[in-house]
């Protein structure tokens, strides 16, 4: 296994609260705390993921000029179809 691959170890201090109730929802679920961690963790990733393409189609729809790619259906279509010109 390479060192890119290896599992990295990470101390956390959560609240007594907080604690019990990601472990009651693990135990509801029959995982366990570390992997409902793990799964949380990838979730708020690919959400803040998200949110970032979000964004960047927003700020393009403020700029339909360089949205247009209308010049570019014409060379689509002959590689498509295989047209010559």
């Amino acid at each position: 296994m390479s060192n890119r691959d290896r599992a990295h170890s990470l101390t956390v201090r959560l609240p007594r609260d907080l604690y019990l109730a990601a472990r009651n929802i693990a135990v509801r679920r029959g995982k366990s705390v570390n992997i409902l961690v793990q799964e949380s963790l990838r979730s708020a990733i690919e959400a803040e993921e998200q949110e970032e393409l979000r964004r960047g189609f927003e700020l393009l729809s403020e700029s339909p000029a360089e949205c247009d790619v209308e010049y570019a259906f014409e060379a689509q279509r002959e590689v498509v179809l295989r047209d010559d010109p």
